[in-house]
């Protein structure tokens, strides 16, 4: 039964309490279920830390993370050894050693393999949590070495600034009455603005955690590990980076599909782009959203940025009627 993620806390917490605290937990639930915010919790918990302490970049000694890296967005075996590695040192704390293994359903095979000898022998006093939208990509060995944490949430997940500010020039050149050559020049102009500075932010965030390894680790190992997490880290900018440029697309696909259900439902939405958008007819609201999705599969593979952007939103911008969409005084 899936539960909301305060109520799965309050039973995490009962059994940590009793200490009947499982090796392995596997939380999962839809995006805004609130996966992340209970792992840091329940890691918080066994390191008897604060829950600040885990989010900052110098971190706890003994909390480990992974995600995803690499433009494919997948976990790969060296992450997996990296880890490994830092478990089967002894605690700096005396508490324990916790692990929280983000996307665990986007690992690579020969990874899910590898940390499949992890999860059969963990190291003394080591939790590991992991994080997962679906698991039908999960090996099943190793959801069946796993206690399921199923999560699910009331709330509607809510858009980031950077997805806003996206929507916002959006709704803003879709009332431009300037030609869609000229409205897609702008468009994608201002949302490569956004992705650069979410560029920026990923460095900086890959940049502080790399520095904190290397001050916490340098003089325990070789530089053949530094060098190690150096490609890790920059594997880790261009993952998150991707995630991002992946969430402002996936804002636009809402925001079309908003205002296909407020013109079919005929309901009152509080968004105006929604309400301008409804005034488009179903068919080429239904192929816009059609492009976005397109869009994301040929960013995924690789292609050039610029010119997906630009013949994406050419697309769009040119099939979407003028008259249509101006609002009448």
């Amino acid at each position: 039964m899936a539960l909301l993620a305060r109520n799965a806390l309050e039973y995490l917490a009962a059994s940590h309490k009793a200490h009947h605290l499982a090796h392995a937990y596997l939380i999962h639930g839809a995006s805004g279920s609130g996966k992340k915010d209970l792992a840091r919790k329940l890691a918080a918990l066994i390191l008897r830390c604060s829950e600040e302490v885990l989010g900052s970049c110098s971190s706890h000694p003994d909390f480990h993370r992974v995600q995803p890296v690499s433009k494919t967005r997948r976990i790969v075996i060296g992450q997996v050894r990296l880890l490994e590695h830092l478990l089967r040192k002894r605690s700096v704390t005396g508490t324990a050693k916790v692990a929280i293994i983000q996307e665990a359903d986007r690992f690579a095979l020969n990874a899910a393999n590898a940390f499949l000898k992890t999860l059969e022998e963990p190291p003394n006093d080591t939790f590991l949590v992991l994080l997962a939208t679906s698991l039908e990509t999960i090996l099943p060995t190793i959801l069946s070495r796993c206690i399921r944490v199923p999560l699910y949430h009331k709330e509607k997940r809510q858009a980031t600034p950077q997805e806003r500010s996206v929507v916002k020039h959006f709704n803003h050149c879709l009332q431009l009455g300037i030609g869609a050559v000229a409205q897609t020049f702008q468009f994608v102009r201002e949302f490569q603005t956004i992705l650069a500075k979410c560029k920026e932010d990923a460095a900086k965030q890959a940049g502080a955690e790399l520095e904190h390894y290397r001050h916490r680790y340098q003089k325990g190992t070789d530089g053949a590990w530094i060098e190690e997490r150096a490609k890790c880290s920059k594997a880790m900018m261009e993952s998150t980076f991707v995630y991002l440029r992946h969430g402002l697309v996936t804002a636009l696909k809402s925001c079309l599909a908003e205002g296909l259900r407020t013109s079919h439902l005929g309901i009152v939405s509080p968004d105006p782009t929604a309400v301008l958008l409804a005034k488009a007819p179903h068919g080429i609201l239904l192929q816009q959203i059609e492009l976005l999705e397109l869009l994301q599969r040929f960013l995924a593979v690789g292609v050039n940025e610029s010119l997906a952007l630009e013949v994406c939103f050419l697309e769009i911008f040119s099939m979407t009627p003028r008259s249509d969409l101006i609002p009448k005084n």
